[in-house]
């Protein structure tokens, strides 16, 4: 049956064409973003989950930020801690030159303050963003030795969790404005007098003995007697010059000064040309050999001791230094790899792929010219009814 007033065809091809057109629409935009979920509209779960991990993403890259800037500081920091030991080798070389008895210390000691000042250099210049690792004071009201580089973020069942890489400064600084010096070493005035008393008892009977020796016919009593004193003496001088050493050793443990490893004060030993220790308190950063004579080289010995002590301090803290910088490239790598996961996370929920809305594409204009097409015989039909009425 044809109706004048209802044209079902017409009707029918017409909402085929308008999905039509809303399916080019939605093709089209797809195309022209490269997105299949745009906003919320199109596919809410989708969008929801993308949108979170692209927050997170944006987290992960201030991470990676942060890990660069740390990166810098332990870079900094850790060059010029090899410069430094580097330097102080130098040092060590020229005081040990300096035991000869024919060398010009005050020549050597020229030499020494230009490395000395050097690395004083070498640690205030050693900045980034305004800290220093190296060279630090503190005296400040904002001093904190641990610094702390952002390392990772997560979130776990929606709750998110930052964590850092502590450094301490402490460890690594080589002058520090706050420096508390040595307490001069009790422990070498340790109680000795027990020592000393059977050494000077030993040593007088020692005597009286051998003036006994000599006023008599030097018979084989008096000589027994000599002997077994002298022992006694030998014996008593040992355990008062070992009591002197332990002393001297237990002191060099306990009085090492807090500061700088270059501006604290060491206690160490130096020995005499007897063999015997004597007890100093070094600061590396105040070396002077220049009026050290021949007659007692100590001080130059535990000017050597304390360099050597400061050496393997400094080679602790660049150890320490080494294995952060290795640490933190380890996780600007794994940060990068966790963006870039993400990253493809992102394209597989709301990417949209081109091949497939390229054919989808082409496959909708033909839809929509035939579907032009239906709707132009459908409207023909009424054409149809008119010719009825005509004669």
């Amino acid at each position: 049956m044809s109706s004048l007033l209802t044209n079902t065809s017409a009707m029918t091809a017409l909402t085929t064409l308008k999905s039509i057109a809303g399916q080019l629409d939605q093709t089209s935009s797809r195309i022209s973003t490269g997105l299949k979920v745009n906003d919320a509209a199109d596919n809410a779960a989708y969008w929801s989950i993308a949108t979170t991990i692209r927050a997170d993403n944006g987290s992960l890259g201030a991470v990676k930020d942060a890990l660069g800037l740390g990166a810098n500081s332990v870079d900094t920091a850790f060059n010029g801690m090899n410069r430094s030991i580097d330097l102080l080798k130098d040092i060590q070389s020229k005081l040990t030159a300096a035991l000869s008895p024919n060398v010009d210390r005050a020549k050597i000691q020229t030499e020494i303050d230009a490395k000395l000042k050097e690395l004083k250099q070498t640690a205030d210049a050693s900045v980034v963003s305004g800290e220093n690792w190296l060279s630090t004071d503190g005296n400040a009201g904002n001093y904190v030795s641990d610094r702390k580089v952002v390392a990772s973020f997560t979130r776990i069942d929606g709750k998110i969790s930052v964590d850092t890489i502590t450094i301490s400064v402490d460890d690594t600084k080589l002058y520090d404005k706050k420096t508390v010096a040595a307490d001069p070493a009790a422990a070498a005035d340790a109680d000795i007098t027990a020592d000393k008393a059977t050494w000077t008892t030993a040593q007088d009977a020692w005597k009286t003995a051998q003036a006994t020796w000599d006023s008599s016919a030097k018979d084989a009593a008096a000589k027994t007697a000599l002997d077994t004193a002298q022992t006694t003496y030998n014996t008593a001088q040992k355990t008062y010059s070992d009591a002197i050493d332990t002393a001297n050793k237990a002191a060099v443990a306990a009085v090492d000064g807090e500061g700088g490893i270059l501006n604290k004060e060491w206690g160490v030993l130096g020995k005499d040309e007897d063999g015997a220790y004597k007890h100093y308190e070094v600061a590396i950063d105040q070396i002077d050999i220049a009026n050290i004579q021949n007659q007692d080289l100590s001080q130059l010995r535990a000017f050597i001791a304390a360099v050597d002590r400061a050496l393997g301090a400094m080679t602790d803290a660049a150890t320490t230094l080494g294995a952060n910088k290795s640490q933190i490239a380890s996780q600007t790598t794994f940060v990068d790899s966790l963006i870039k996961a993400n990253e493809r996370s992102i394209g597989t929920l709301v990417d949209a792929d081109m091949e497939e809305e390229s054919t989808r594409l082409k496959a909708l204009q033909v839809q929509q010219q035939l579907g032009v097409q239906a709707l132009s015989i459908a409207n023909g039909s009424t054409q149809s009814i008119l010719s009825l009425f005509q004669r």
